[in-house]
């Protein structure tokens, strides 16, 4: 892992921040902000119910193969060095095939280099290994096909897309904040990575002290009024 610095102090700090958050305050406050297609697929779930994603997008992009140069694992493992603390590893579809794109191996490389977690818009195999590591993993499906021979990583931190929730597709790109936890992914474009942040913080104070009121038995109108969130 890269040494840390006042840089990804900050990084880090902004991270855990929104690791208190949830993903339907995110996805008010992007939608009040005009962004209302940033929620990526609901067939992206996490591997366990407390997993959370918080971090930039380190993203590699992958097409199908039939190829088995073994030159290529080479290629993904210089890719991997090239990973800063902290991000997450954001895989696209790449290819038809059902395959495992992302498994254990990969994640404790990965997490070596500064990778905090995986979002990946495919299948992953090893989950019960990457559940005990604790390391927060986003998929579609699971499965224990190998990729090798199937598919192939062509390029990383370029745009990629990954299946939307309201749109076909969300573009991805490199240092786009992305969020997960149990309710879904949502890309947070990173120009706004702070501006959602301190929204977020700001209302979820007001949902704090108005959820006092509404559980007492307070007018849920007049409570609704006072505390109109956005």
């Amino acid at each position: 892992m890269e040494k840390t610095t006042n840089g990804n102090n900050a990084l880090q700090s902004i991270c855990e921040r929104y690791r208190n958050l949830y993903g339907g305050l995110i996805y008010d406050v992007l939608e009040h902000l005009g962004y209302p297609y940033q929620a990526l697929s609901h067939e992206l779930t996490p591997l366990s119910q407390d997993m959370k994603l918080a971090g930039p997008a380190f993203t590699v992009k992958g097409p199908m193969t039939c190829e088995r140069d073994e030159s290529r694992r080479f290629k993904r493992l210089e890719m991997i060095k090239k990973m800063t603390f902290p991000c997450i590893e954001v895989r696209d579809a790449g290819t038809p095939f059902h395959v495992a794109l992302y498994g254990e191996l990969s994640a404790t490389t990965a997490q070596a280099h500064g990778a905090v977690g995986a979002l990946v818009d495919g299948g992953i195999r090893d989950s019960a290994y990457l559940i005990r590591m604790g390391y927060p993993v986003f998929s579609r499906y699971r499965n224990p096909v190998e990729a090798f021979g199937r598919w192939v990583m062509l390029d990383y931190n370029v745009p990629v897309l990954i299946h939307g929730e309201l749109v076909q597709s969300v573009q991805v790109n490199p240092g786009d904040f992305i969020f997960g936890d149990l309710d879904g992914v949502i890309v947070i474009p990173k120009a706004l990575t702070i501006k959602v942040l301190e929204e977020c913080e700001r209302v979820m104070g007001i949902e704090d002290v108005a959820r006092v009121e509404f559980a007492r038995g307070d007018d849920p109108v007049a409570v609704f009024e006072k505390y109109k969130r956005l």
